[in-house]
């Protein structure tokens, strides 16, 4: 027995750090292959793996860092530094490497991106535990001049997630966004005080409404039919100004209203729901992935350079004659971080390459040729988003209508195991967790119900020009379905509304009976009213 554990003890020691690096860039592949699909799939395999993975790549890559800086030191102790503890040490650049994360993912949770400051800390100690086992083993070696140019390379991408969490921040953006409200227009308070000096003093002022567009003229004036979505592209890429102040709770003035509404009147409903549709894929760029710095020129021109240093280390890596030395699991593992690495650089670029937001940057500098040859390529074609909508069913959950997953394996248990268990799950949060999501499914939305809201928005937008009460819009819409009975809902609060007409529509969906002709109002009444219960309760 004594003689199992010992064995086990030494492969532990011997096999730990290898372990961890291959974990470690496992998660990294795992994070720049699959991190950006959740942005458009629902699948749960996805969302786990993603999930695992990000919460997990940070904490083995840190682990990874402090036993090489442990060996050091313990190697540093008999003033003799052994080949294998060198290579192990050449590995922690490509350890700050994995910290930096990839391009596809920054933040998991907006949350994320208002914990930058704690990103910031670890970059300083992080790099410096990486510096000081750079320091400690250096011999003016090969592979000491190789880990510098890898230092610099891990460094970067660290400081570029960090960036890139950052400006992602909810302060951040609203300082940006408040720097553009400076510019004249009809909310601006001096052009309203203007107005009133000039009226008391007598003067006949007369207001009118002009509606001043801000976007790229681009977005109107190209004209190249070949690049079908370029007039949908740039018109998204110049409302996302408007759309980034939702996110951060800042109002919306009237030019922002006006711009809207000229973009949008004279589209079809198609059009309409693609410009949004890029509209909230850039916005999920910004929020989510290192779009902010990549999409800048010192970011490509970081890309460019990483690049071009792990490709120039691979090589003389490979050509260096002192490889004998190395364990031949070393040696496969250094190989294997340093071919993943410039595959993965190879990937991100890419991806960059055939982006929405490399397609905007051609179209504003008017590259036609460059933007016909990447449409007619088309390597990546991922969608946007997941075309569904979330549906959440407020009487099937009070009336507990679907068993939970463990409940036939809690079956077979003794009940005053069974109460144990469940206490035990409850503590830890995972009956809320499974409460809250096995009453939600996805729909896919058709482009009946697509028109229909287009068409109502429409309508309600030509009719009122100007604000029109909250009560107002809940009034037209109790009334205008011959439920005058529910008038009574409208003196109640907002989030109480939504949920008795939830019901209500839950109610009569199913009991009056199903006419041929209305068929499809019905549908799409029971799918928005599941969608706005779903959306409240998420809020």
């Amino acid at each position: 027995m004594e003689a199992l554990v010992q064995t086990l003890t030494n492969l532990w020691k011997e096999w730990q750090l290898r372990g961890l690096v291959l974990l470690s860039l496992i998660f990294q592949t795992i994070l720049i292959v699959v991190g950006n699909r959740r942005k458009y799939s629902n699948q749960l395999l996805v969302r786990f793996a993603v999930w695992v993975a990000y919460l997990a790549a940070d904490t083995v890559a840190t682990m990874a860092l402090g036993i090489i800086s442990n060996d050091l030191g313990d190697t540093s102790d008999n003033g003799e530094l052994d080949a294998n503890i060198e290579l192990h040490v050449f590995w922690a650049p490509f350890l700050l490497l994995h910290l930096g994360g990839p391009d596809t993912i920054t933040a998991y949770s907006l949350e994320d991106n208002e914990l930058w400051l704690r990103h910031l800390l670890g970059l300083a100690l992080q790099t410096g535990v990486a510096l000081y086992t750079f320091f400690m083993a250096w011999r003016g070696s090969h592979l000491s001049i190789l880990s510098t140019l890898m230092v610099f390379v891990g460094v970067s991408k660290y400081v570029e997630r960090t960036w890139a969490l950052r400006s992602a921040s909810s302060e951040q953006i609203k300082g940006s966004m408040l720097a553009r409200r400076d510019l004249p227009g009809p909310s601006n308070p001096n052009l309203l005080k203007e107005y009133d000096v000039k009226k008391a003093e007598g003067y006949n002022v007369i207001p009118n409404r002009v509606i001043d567009i801000q976007l790229p003229m681009e977005a109107f004036a190209f004209e190249d039919n070949s690049i079908s979505k370029t007039n949908e592209l740039l018109k998204a890429y110049g409302l996302l100004q408007i759309f980034k102040r939702i996110f951060v709770n800042l109002l919306l003035s009237s030019r922002d209203r006006d711009t809207s509404l000229t973009v949008f009147q004279n589209l079809s409903f198609e059009k309409a729901f693609e410009v949004v549709e890029m509209e909230l894929a850039f916005m999920y760029d910004l929020l989510y992935t290192k779009a902010s710095v990549v999409y800048s020129r010192w970011g490509l021109s970081l890309r460019c350079i990483n690049l071009s240093l792990t490709c120039i280390v691979l090589v003389l890596f490979s050509s260096a004659d002192d490889k004998h030395k190395y364990k031949k699991a070393d040696l496969v593992i250094t190989f294997l971080l340093l071919v993943v690495a410039v595959v993965l650089d190879i990937y991100a670029a890419l991806v960059i390459l055939f982006s929405d937001w490399t397609f905007v940057w051609l179209s504003l500098h008017k590259r036609t040729s460059i933007l016909k040859v990447i449409t007619s390529i088309q390597l990546f074609k991922n969608p946007r988003w997941s075309n569904s909508i979330a549906q959440y069913n407020l009487l099937s959950f009070a009336l507990r209508e679907k068993p939970m997953i463990y409940d036939p394996i809690l079956s077979q248990v003794k009940p005053h195991h069974c109460h144990r268990i469940l206490k035990l799950f409850k503590c830890l949060g995972i009956v809320e967790k499974q409460e809250k999501e096995r009453y939600v499914t996805k729909e896919v939305i058709s482009n009946s119900l697509k028109e229909c809201i287009f068409k109502h928005l429409k309508e309600r937008l030509k009719a009122t020009v100007q604000e029109t009460s909250d009560v107002g819009r809940q009034k037209f819409a109790v009334e205008i379905y011959g439920h005058g009975e529910l008038k009574w809902s409208m003196e109640k609060g907002f989030d109480e509304r939504i949920l008795i007409w939830h019901i209500a529509t839950d109610i009569c969906y199913y009991l009056e009976e199903s006419i041929e002709a209305i068929q499809a109002k019905r549908e799409m009444s029971i799918l928005m009213s599941r969608a706005t219960k779903e959306q409240n309760r998420s809020i």
